[in-house]
């Protein structure tokens, strides 16, 4: 096996998965427990905030823009190769056009890092971070369809080969793309409903999550966990996906894992009843640099349950993890049944829980939650479960 990954290879092994707090059933009739399937952590938090995205006019024409200029660069390098003298001169049009994308690459991860840095040493508020990580997300999305466009345009020209160039940039850009991040930007161009983000931030990585129809998503990226140099095997890479997701290869499901070379290293991908994994292996560090994971909320169960009793109301919450899904039920005691209630999280982040319950992010540790239904004011103190975290070869968690 080639280790500098210049071909694509794809293998399918069985695969079993579950994560933190809730349960399910397999195919194969064995219950899984969700608590066994580990999540890329980012180390100590140093800061962390619950965002409410709403519709944003001007970040939409931006993102318009960019969109606009990026066909207009597809224009640009067209015309260029129509009128070139010869296959040289088409050659370099590419070449030079794939370097514009590197070098645009390179400020959108510094931009990246200067604007996280800020927002982690509390320069700037939750919204402009959100801001500006829409507005890079974007940018970064347009690049990457940019380097598909150079890519094709190359494929027609003779003894031109950028394919493994634009895998390695592609490759750089894979963690400003992912569910959350598409939330954000459909929520700024007024395509979603409005929700709640769960923002996360330390010196090793940052976490991004939240719940849109139904879903809850979960971004993590660890950028020390990313390296420049190295492949790793395929053996290599099966072997070390089963340390860092030993349920992937279990016997509970028939499903499958698949495992795909990107760049330096491997793509993960994990389905299973409840939701799904996809995560990138980095093949220098050979630990996982970004994870994303789904969660299909009308499946699951919370097994963590905690009730809290009131004159006539009883609030049963499904714990969680610290911006993990959490399920809120308010029941009127005089009927036996559920019904809607207000919820005030901390002193300013509020819910509304409808009939039959409602799924909202974790808030952080030892939060006071107050709830109120016909009147009545229910107070509860919330405790997060521990979560599951991907440990590293010497047993340390990333």
């Amino acid at each position: 096996m080639d280790k500098g990954l210049n071909v694509i290879v794809i293998v399918l092994v069985l695969a079993s998965i579950a994560v933190g707090g809730v349960s399910g059933e397999t195919s194969s009739g064995i219950e899984l427990s969700e608590e066994d399937i580990r999540m890329v952590g980012i180390g100590h938090v140093d800061r962390s905030d619950f965002v409410v995205q709403t519709p944003n006019l001007a970040n939409s024409i931006f993102i318009d823009k960019k969109i606009i200029s990026s066909e207009f660069s597809k224009y640009i390098i067209s015309e260029g190769i129509s009128l070139a003298n010869g296959d040289e001169e088409k050659r370099e049009i590419l070449f030079q056009a794939a370097t514009e994308v590197e070098i645009e690459s390179a400020e959108i991860i510094g931009r990246f890092r200067e604007i996280q840095d800020r927002w982690k040493s509390g320069w700037i508020g939750s919204d402009e971070f959100i801001r500006e990580l829409i507005l890079i997300s974007t940018e970064a999305e347009v690049l990457v369809d940019l380097l598909d466009y150079i890519e094709k345009e190359a494929e027609n020209v003779p003894q031109m080969e950028l394919r493994g160039r634009i895998r390695m940039l592609k490759e750089k850009l894979i963690p400003f793309e992912g569910p959350v991040r598409d939330h954000l930007i459909d929520v700024t161009r007024g395509g979603s409903q409005i929700g709640s983000i769960y923002i996360a931030a330390s010196q090793r990585g940052m976490v991004l999550a939240t719940i849109k129809n139904g879903k809850y998503l979960r971004e993590a990226y660890v950028w020390d966990q990313e390296s420049s140099s190295g492949g790793i095997s395929l053996d290599e890479a099966i072997s070390r996906t089963a340390t860092l997701y030993p349920i992937a290869y279990g016997p509970e499901v028939s499903q499958q894992t698949g495992i795909m070379g990107k760049g330096r290293g491997y793509q993960i991908e994990i389905g299973f009843e409840s939701g799904s994994l996809t995560s990138y292996l980095d093949g220098g560090t050979r630990n996982v640099f970004y994870e994303i994971q789904e969660r299909k909320l009308w499946i699951v169960e919370s097994e963590s349950k905690v009730e809290f009793i009131g004159d006539s109301t009883k609030v049963v919450i499904g714990r969680s993890f610290v911006g993990g899904p959490l399920k809120v039920e308010v029941y009127d005691e005089n009927t036996g049944g559920t019904a809607p209630a207000m919820m005030l999280i901390g002193t300013s982040r509020k819910e509304k829980i409808n009939r039959g319950g409602t799924w909202i992010l974790a808030p952080k540790e030892n939060t006071k939650i107050v709830v109120e239904m016909n009147g009545e004011v229910t107070e509860i103190q919330i405790y997060p479960i521990s979560m599951n975290e991907v440990e590293t070869g010497n047993g340390s968690v990333f």
